[in-house]
């Protein structure tokens, strides 16, 4: 039966820290990870850090651990999943990276955590009180919700949420968590993101990267200066929350030749459209790229909102070309576009919606997870709050 637990341990090595961890599917049931995550990472791939001294103040990370293993995620009654939030009563900030992956044939939930401080050895024992929370969604978080809220319990429950959960007075600013959850491909609930970065250190500012791969469904992400990548699936509905076959009756309307296809008559009302929004809220400047299939009918609008407009932060939205797009650029930093109109029945504005909005336009000091670190360093830096649409690009 698939368990909640933790193949890691805190171990001082040669005056350092080192977390040792176990690959996914190593535990009692075998997972659907592996494969490139888009990230520059392979999933279920685990780092050995390079132990720092004991008395050195430095950056210290652990390896990917396993601490939920395929556990049942069953389809037909889990409608929403939260992954993450900003801190909450100087607690539950996992200030780091997020990966989602559709990955699993299965109807199985598995969740990756990676811990780091930056600090000495002493400082690094914070890591032991860091833990998963994942638990029914609520407003407050509490430290130890009642069992029938545990998402872990049997099998994962309709909104939940994986929060990291630090047992103490209050979470050392400069440490955090990184997700990876492993989820099934058929899921097509709303996916919830939120993460916020780690700038407690000027030389090691762990911005909080968002990585999405083959979602098809909708949600909100929101982040600060990371970098946001989210890949649709590449057989994504207009109307996600509409059955199967009744797309197929709204793409053939009304007599299976399309002639009118999704007019407002056909059996996918309009609240089972789709909408995603990926949003950096100002005077944050994230880059967002969001891949979406060529052919599925959609609207976009991409933003940047930087009161300073700069021409490097143009929005693009890509491939958009008559007849099959329509785009609307009178505002160049803020344009529209409907992909795949499907016939003049249809409402414009409707199908699939996406909104991605950078709140800034800046240069931006970056430490990426695993880097060679040196005390002293000038962290690298790089242009950020440029959004873009693509078709194939991830």
């Amino acid at each position: 039966m698939p368990t909640l637990h933790s193949c890691g341990v805190l171990l001082a090595l040669f005056g350092g820290l080192v977390l040792a961890g176990c690959r996914p599917g190593s535990g009692d049931s075998e997972t659907a990870t592996g494969g490139e995550t888009g990230t520059g990472t392979t999933a279920g791939e685990t780092e050995a850090p390079s132990p720092l001294p004991a008395t050195e103040v430095g950056p210290r990370e652990g390896p990917w651990e396993v601490v939920v293993d395929a556990l049942p995620f069953p389809l037909a009654d889990i409608r929403t999943l939260t992954v993450g939030r900003k801190e909450l009563d100087r607690n539950f900030a996992n200030r780091g990276q997020v990966e989602v992956l559709f990955d699993h044939d299965e109807e199985t939930i598995t969740i990756e955590t990676r811990k780091y401080v930056f600090g000495d050895a002493v400082e690094a024992d914070a890591l032991e009180r860091l833990s998963l929370w994942a638990f029914v969604s609520s407003p407050k978080p509490v430290p130890h919700p009642p069992k029938a809220e545990d998402c872990t319990d049997g099998a994962w429950k309709d909104n939940c949420a994986i929060y990291a959960y630090y047992d103490g007075q209050s979470q050392p600013l400069r440490t955090g968590m990184d997700f990876r959850v492993h989820l099934p491909r058929g899921y097509r609930g709303e996916l919830f993101i939120t993460t916020e970065d780690n700038t407690a250190e000027d030389s090691w500012p762990r911005r909080s990267d968002v990585t999405v791969l083959d979602l098809c469904s909708g949600g909100e992400i929101d982040l600060e200066a990371g970098r946001a990548k989210v890949r649709m699936c590449r057989d994504l509905s207009p109307a996600p929350a509409c059955p199967p076959d009744d797309v197929a009756a709204c793409a053939g309307f009304p007599d299976g030749s399309g002639r009118e296809a999704w007019s407002p008559e056909c059996p996918c009302g309009i609240d089972n459209f789709g909408q995603l929004v990926i949003r950096a809220a100002e005077p944050w400047a994230a880059d967002i790229t969001l891949d979406v299939p060529a052919d599925v009918w959609l609207n976009a609008t991409l933003q940047n909102v930087a009161p300073m407009k700069q021409p490097q932060c143009l929005p693009q939205l890509g491939d958009c070309e008559a007849p099959r797009c329509i785009l609307d650029d009178t505002d160049p930093f803020s344009p529209t576009a409907e992909f795949n109109y499907p016939s003049d029945a249809a409402p414009h504005g409707a199908g699939f919606n996406f909104y991605a909005v950078s709140g800034g336009c800046t240069l931006i000091p970056f430490a990426d997870p695993g880097a060679p670190w040196s005390p002293g360093q000038t962290p690298q830096e790089e242009l950020r709050g440029k959004v873009q649409l693509c078709s194939g690009c991830l």
